[in-house]
């Protein structure tokens, strides 16, 4: 019988465990399928597995050890496991039977557990990730009411009175800035009084406010912006699964500086991978970093965006109100989820553009 849980379905090497002897996970096995048969253990059982065993997908000697003890249920949670056709007590090699309970019992999780989507995280971990989804869906919600008040329509359709204000201006220079997408109007000049010298200010060498060399195509790329954000807003109240992803390599390439990822050559996957350096304040030192990183990955997802158009995979020294001067178009800003992250930061009302400029960025 194929695997029932969302977490264990579709792995090959998982499916072939559960129905055949001769694909039974053996100690020493190495690969992406044993690092999720030891995230299952930590899940189900609170497994102590080793780093060094967590960090290589190695079925080595703890590893081992969470399965025999797993199967062999000294608390009584579940039958021990052992077949008795041929075993008088358990062992620690994963078979069919082992494969379906585990499978069972994460099923049955998925379908009571609120914190079934969390895999292989410590209680304090869950809150932490819990926390920061939170704290992207309120800097998301901040973004959407910017963006209505430029487009003039309010949650449910209805028509706007805008405010030409310093906070109007200042939401169009950002979007023009990180998407190329020109929303200002012949309407918006002359600039209120007080105004024009704190944008002077805030975005350097702005003379005067930019002209769009094509407002049909600049209201069509703002209109699927919007709409755009409000499908990541909505993606964050869906439940998808986050995983503790202990692996250094990830298909064999290291994974470097990653604090979360997905699986770019499966856009169906929703599964967000979270390391342990999401974790380390001197990486991600402030809850926003946690909450635009999430939203970053969902983004993936949503927008079956598998890299970053424009910038290449890591962009440094990026100032988020400014963008990035290597993406030069909306249709690469659109399908760019560090655009997103840049927006999700600039709009919140205690940003500060200095904070991303330092001496490692020759400034």
């Amino acid at each position: 019988m194929p695997l029932q849980s969302e977490y264990l379905k579709g792995d090959t090497k998982l499916e072939a465990a559960a129905v055949s002897h001769a694909a039974h996970i053996m100690p020493k096995t190495r690969g992406d399928h044993v690092g999720k048969l030891q995230r299952v253990l930590i899940t189900l059982d609170g497994a102590a597995i080793a780093e060094g065993e967590l960090s290589s997908a190695m079925y080595g000697e703890t590893t081992a050890a969470a399965v025999l003890a797993y199967k062999d249920s000294k608390d009584g949670r579940r039958p021990k496991i052992i077949n008795k056709a041929y075993q008088t007590k358990a062992d620690d090699i994963t078979g069919i039977m082992t494969m379906t309970t585990l499978d069972r019992e994460m099923f049955a999780r998925q379908l009571a557990d609120p914190d079934a989507d969390f895999i292989g995280f410590s209680t304090g971990q869950i809150v932490t990730i819990k926390d920061d989804i939170a704290r992207a869906k309120q800097m998301l919600d901040v973004v959407l009411r910017r963006l209505r008040s430029v487009a003039r329509v309010s949650p449910n359709g209805t028509l706007l009175i805008t405010p030409r204000s310093l906070e109007y201006y200042d939401t169009k220079l950002k979007v023009n800035n990180i998407f190329h997408i020109n929303t200002f109007e012949p309407e918006d000049e002359p600039v209120p009084d007080g105004i024009m010298p704190t944008l002077r200010k805030r975005f350097r060498g702005l003379q005067e406010l930019p002209t769009s060399t094509n407002p049909a195509a600049d209201a069509i790329n703002f209109a699927v912006l919007l709409q755009n954000m409000i499908r990541l807003r909505q993606s964050l109240d869906q439940r998808f699964i986050k995983e503790s992803y202990r692996q250094s390599t990830f298909r064999g390439t290291p994974l470097g500086f990653f604090s979360a990822f997905v699986d770019a050559q499966r856009p169906n996957d929703p599964t967000v991978r979270i390391t342990k350096r999401y974790f380390d304040a001197s990486i991600m030192p402030s809850r926003d970093d946690r909450a635009v990183t999430l939203a970053h990955e969902r983004a993936h997802t949503i927008f079956r965006a598998g890299g970053h158009p424009g910038t290449g995979d890591n962009p440094f020294c990026v100032a988020p109100h400014e963008g990035d001067p290597n993406v030069q178009r909306a249709e690469q800003a659109l399908a760019n989820p560090y655009c997103y992250e840049w927006l999700m930061r600039a709009l919140q009302p205690d940003y500060n553009g200095a904070a991303f400029r330092g001496p490692e960025c020759g400034t």
